[in-house]
C-alpha cells in the first residue's frame, strides 16, 4: 500500500470510467481557445474553492463552546477556541478528536478566519433574497444582503462537473425549516458548498444540510437534523441535539439498493445460494440456478424494473467515481487497517487475508474505494468491519474484472463494469451490482444487512440504566442487570436463569456495548417509513424507520420470506406502545434472534400482549401484565418496569445433527488376475444437517463389513477380499441454503475396516446442510484368476461383491 502525496479528482466518463488526465501544456491551449470564441455566463464561470486547511479537519468549531444533547455523531474533530467548553460527549461520539481551547483548535480558528474573508471577498456572480424553496441554482457566488431562508428543498447542480464551486454570501441570518432539504445534483460535492454568513445560523429538525458553514454568529442545529460537511463559526457557540455529520455522504443507489445481485448479462448459480434482497439482469435476461438458489425478494429478467435498477447503479456508479480521493492504494490490502475515506487504485488491488474498515466509532463514516482495474480476493480472505463501520456504506467502485475467493467473507456493495465471480461458500454482507458483466455465485449467502451486535448486553433479558422493579412472579431467560444505579426490586420470587447485577462492573460492561449496538442500529440506512399504527400490516426483512410515534393494536407479521437469516430493524424516533393482547408474529423462517426495535422514546407494551425481537431503548420500558416476550428488554438511558411476566432467550431453538448417506454400484471388471484393478462408482448425494446451533465440532464415522462375492450360479463358493481395499473419497462438499461456509472442514479419504473411522471431522461454525456426492473405489487383487472360478466364464457375470456400510455422526 502505498500513499501519493497528491490526488486529483477526475470526473467520470460514460460508464463510470474516469477519463485520463490532459497534459498541461494541451490544456492550456484548450482553454485560451474556448476563451477567445466563447465566454461563460456569470452563473459558470470557473471559481475556485476554498482552502480550509486546518479548519477542514473539525466538523464542528467554535470560538465560545459547543453543546451536544443526545446521540450526535460527528465524523471529524470538535474544537473550541479561545473558549473551553464542549459538553455531550459521551453520550455524543466523534472519529476525531476533542480540542477544547488547544493549540490545535487555536490554529483551525486561524485558519477559518482566512477561509471566512476568502469566502466573502469572492465577486458575486449574482443575487439571491427571501426563500430559496424549489430553487435550483448552478454552480457560482451568490450574494444576499438581507436574510435567507430554505423552506422545503433547494438543488444544487453542479451539471456533471464534480469541480463545480458554490459560495453564499449572507450579510444577516440564515435559516432552514424542520424537514427541509439541500439536495447535491449531477456531481455536485458537498466539500465545494460554502455558506458564508454574517448572521445567526438556524437548521430545523429534522432537516438535511449540505455544504461548509463558515460563519459568523451562532449556529443552532435541531434536533435530529443530517449534516453533510462542516459547521465552523468565527464568532459564536454551536448548539447541537442528536445530529449526525458526514464528511463524505453515502452514495444514493435508489432502486439499484433493492437488490442483492444485479447483472448486465447474466447471473449463473450452483448449489445453496441465499440472496435476502432482489435479482436482476438487465438488458439481458439470463438467470440459472434458482432454484436450488433461493431469493427473498423479486427476481427481475430483462424488466422495466431491472432496466430502472441499472440505470441508478450507473449515477451511483458516476458519483462514486467523481469523489475526491484522498490516498492512493496499491498492490495487496492485507493486514490494512483503513479508516471513512475515499481511495484509489490506479492499478489492481488484491486481498490474500484481510483488511480492517474501522469506523472509529461512527456509524455513519464512509468507506469509498475507487478502482481502475480488476478486484481479487484470495480463498478465506475476509473484508472486516469494525467500531460502528456499516457494509451499507463501504462501496467497491471497480472497473475491471471481480473475483472473490471461496470460503471469504466480504462486507461491502460492488459497483461493478465487468464480471462478478463470487467463490464457493463465500458470505456476502452487502450487494454485488455489475453495469455490463454477468455474476456467477456458488452455494453463497448474501445479507443486506448484519446483526446488531450486542456485545456483552446479549446475555441479558433486561438492562437499565437506574433501576429495575418488578411485581408479581416472573421468569427470565438470562441475567437482570442495571448500571450506573443499583436498584433492583421485586427479585425473588422471580425465577431467574441468569445473574442479577446491580452496578457491578459485569453491568457497566454491558451498557458500553449496549449503546454501541443502539448507535448501530439508529444508523442503518432505512429502506422504508412506517407511520401510525402497525396493526394487521406483514414486514419482510429490511430497516424501517418511524419519525413519530408509533403502536401495534393488534397483530404485527414478520415474513422472513424462507430466509432464517433475514434481519428486522424497527427504528422508532419517539414512542414506541403495544396494546393489551397484541402479538408480533414470526412467519417463514424469522428468527427472533435478528429482529431489533431501537426506540429513542419510552416503550410500553400492553398487557398480556405477546413480543417478539430486543428493545434497543434510549428511555424508560414498561411491559404489562402477563406480557410474554421472546426477547431482550434494554435502556441505555432509563429505568425498566415489569409485572408477571415471561421473558425467553430469543436464540434460535437448538436441534439435531443427522445425516443420510447412500452407498454406490461399482463399475464392472474383466479380470486379468496379473495387477490390482479398480472397480469406482459414484455415490448418490449425502446429505449432513447441523442444526444444533452450538458450533461444536461434528464427526462422521463409517465401517464396513468385508466385501463377499455370494456363490451362486456363476460361482460356487463365496469370494472375499481385504475390507481395507474399499476407500471413499468424499470430495467437494458443498452446502445449502442459509448455511455457514465450509471452511475448516476436511474430508480425506478413507479406507475402510471393520472398526469406526472418521470420515469428517471439523470445528465450528457449521450450522446448515452440507452436501457432498462421494466416489467409492475397490481394488481387486492381482490373484483374483477367472480361474478361480468354476462355471461358466467367457461372457458371463460375476456374482458382485456385497459390503454393508453402517454410518454414525456425532
Amino acid at each position: 500500500m502505498t500513499a501519493a502525496p497528491s490526488l486529483r479528482r477526475r470526473s467520470p466518463r460514460a460508464g463510470g470510467r474516469r477519463t485520463h488526465l490532459i497534459a498541461l501544456p494541451a490544456l492550456t491551449i484548450l482553454l485560451l481557445l474556448s476563451g477567445l470564441l466563447e465566454s461563460q455566463p456569470p452563473a459558470q464561470a470557473a471559481t475556485a474553492s476554498i482552502d480550509l486547511k486546518t479548519a477542514g479537519s473539525y466538523s464542528v468549531l467554535a470560538t465560545d463552546a459547543i453543546a451536544s444533547t443526545g446521540n450526535t455523531a460527528l465524523s471529524g474533530n470538535a474544537g473550541t477556541s479561545p473558549g473551553t467548553a464542549i459538553t455531550g460527549f459521551p453520550p455524543g461520539i466523534l472519529a476525531g478528536s476533542i480540542h477544547a481551547g488547544d493549540g490545535h483548535a487555536m490554529a483551525a480558528q486561524v485558519d477559518l478566519a482566512q477561509a471566512y474573508s476568502d469566502a466573502a471577498g469572492r465577486g458575486p456572480t449574482s443575487t439571491l433574497s427571501g426563500d430559496l424553496t424549489d430553487r435550483t441554482l448552478t454552480a457560482g457566488v451568490y450574494k444576499s444582503t438581507a436574510a435567507l431562508a430554505v423552506s422545503t428543498t433547494l438543488t444544487l447542480d453542479a451539471q456533471n462537473d464534480p469541480t463545480a464551486v458554490f459560495i453564499f454570501q449572507i450579510d444577516a441570518a440564515f435559516d432552514t425549516a424542520a424537514a427541509s432539504r439541500i439536495v447535491l445534483a449531477n456531481g455536485a460535492q458537498a466539500s465545494n458548498v460554502f455558506w458564508q454568513v454574517v448572521g445567526a445560523v438556524t437548521l430545523g429538525a429534522a432537516s438535511s444540510f449540505s455544504g461548509n458553514i463558515l460563519g459568523f454568529g451562532a449556529i443552532t442545529i435541531g434536533a435530529g437534523t443530517t449534516f453533510v460537511g462542516r459547521a465552523l463559526t468565527s464568532n459564536g457557540a454551536i448548539t447541537m441535539a442528536r445530529n449526525i455529520f458526514m464528511t463524505e455522504p453515502p452514495l444514493n443507489l435508489r432502486t439499484a439498493g433493492s437488490y442483492s445481485v444485479l447483472a448486465g448479462i447474466s447471473v449463473l448459480n450452483s448449489g445453496g445460494t441465499t440472496l435476502s434482497g432482489n435479482l436482476g439482469v438487465s438488458p439481458g435476461t439470463g438467470v440459472t440456478g434458482f432454484p436450488p438458489g433461493l431469493v427473498t425478494g423479486s427476481t427481475q429478467r430483462g424488466t422495466a424494473e431491472s432496466a430502472q435498477a441499472q440505470l441508478d447503479l450507473q449515477s451511483a456508479i458516476d458519483d462514486a467515481s467523481a469523489r475526491q480521493p484522498t490516498t492512493a492504494l496499491s498492490g495487496n490490502l492485507s493486514g490494512q487497517t483503513y479508516n471513512a475515506g475515499v481511495y484509489a487504485a490506479p492499478g489492481p488491488l488484491t486481498l490474500s487475508s484481510s483488511v480492517t474498515l474501522n469506523g472509529q466509532g461512527n456509524p455513519n463514516a464512509v468507506f469509498i474505494f475507487q478502482l481502475d482495474s480488476t478486484l481479487t480476493t484470495s480463498a478465506g480472505s475476509s473484508v472486516r468491519l469494525i467500531n460502528g463501520a456499516q457494509p451499507s456504506r463501504v462501496f467497491w467502485q471497480v472497473d475491471g474484472v471481480v473475483r472473490l475467493g471461496s470460503s471469504s467473507s466480504i462486507s461491502g456493495i460492488i459497483l461493478g463494469q465487468d464480471a462478478i465471480n463470487v467463490g464457493t461458500n463465500s458470505r456476502f454482507t452487502g450487494r454485488a451490482l455489475t453495469r455490463n458483466g454477468s455474476v456467477t455465485l456458488g452455494s453463497n449467502t448474501f445479507t443486506t444487512d448484519p446483526e446488531v451486535d450486542l456485545g456483552r448486553a446479549s446475555t441479558y433479558a433486561i438492562l437499565a440504566t437506574t433501576s429495575i422493579t418488578n411485581t408479581g412472579e416472573s421468569s427470565f431467560d438470562g441475567d437482570i442487570g442495571v448500571s450506573p444505579g443499583t436498584s433492583v426490586t421485586g427479585f425473588p420470587p422471580d425465577v431467574v436463569t441468569g445473574t442479577i447485577h446491580g452496578g457491578d462492573a459485569a453491568a457497566a460492561a454491558a451498557q458500553v456495548d449496549l449503546a454501541t449496538a443502539y448507535k448501530d442500529a439508529a444508523a442503518r440506512p432505512a429502506s422504508a417509513t412506517l407511520v401510525g399504527d402497525l396493526a394487521g400490516r406483514t414486514l419482510t426483512s429490511g430497516v424501517y424507520r418511524a419519525t413519530a410515534a408509533l403502536a401495534i393494536s393488534t397483530t404485527l407479521t414478520l415474513d422472513g420470506q424462507g430466509n432464517p437469516n433475514a434481519i428486522f430493524i424497527i427504528q422508532v424516533n419517539a414512542a414506541f406502545n403495544t396494546a393489551a393482547s397484541s402479538s408480533v408474529i414470526l412467519t417463514n423462517g424469522a428468527q427472533a434472534s435478528r429482529v431489533y426495535w431501537q426506540v429513542a422514546g419510552a416503550v410500553s407494551l400492553g398487557a398480556a400482549s405477546a413480543f417478539t425481537g430486543t428493545i434497543i431503548g434510549m428511555a424508560a420500558i414498561s411491559i404489562g401484565l402477563g406480557v410474554s416476550n421472546l426477547g431482550r428488554a434494554l435502556t441505555a438511558n432509563g429505568a425498566v418496569s415489569v409485572g408477571t411476566v415471561s421473558f425467553t432467550n430469543p436464540a434460535p431453538t437448538v436441534g439435531d445433527l443427522t445425516a443420510t448417506t447412500a452407498g454406490a454400484t461399482l463399475s464392472a471388471v474383466t479380470l486379468l488376475g496379473t495387477q490390482p484393478q479398480v472397480a469406482t462408482g459414484v455415490s448418490s448425494l449425502w446429505t449432513i444437517i447441523d442444526a444444533r446451533g452450538t458450533g461444536a465440532a461434528w464427526t462422521l464415522s463409517v465401517s464396513a463389513t468385508t466385501p463377499t462375492s455370494a456363490a451362486g450360479t456363476v460361482e460356487t463358493q463365496d469370494r472375499v477380499l481385504p475390507v481395507n481395499n474399499l476407500s471413499i473419497a468424499p470430495g467437494t462438499i458443498t452446502t445449502g441454503p442459509n448455511t455457514d461456509a465450509a471452511t475448516d472442514i476436511t474430508a480425506p479419504t478413507l479406507a475402510l475396516s471393520t472398526s469406526p473411522q472418521t470420515l469428517i471431522a471439523t470445528t465450528g461454525p457449521h450450522e446448515g446442510t452440507y452436501l457432498l456426492t462421494p466416489t467409492y473405489s475397490l481394488i481387486i487383487p492381482s490373484n483374483a484368476y477367472r480361474s478361480n472360478y468354476s462355471g461358466a466364464i467367457e461372457d458371463s457375470p460375476m456374482n458382485p461383491y456385497v459390503t454393508v456400510l453402517t454410518f454414525t455422526i456425532s
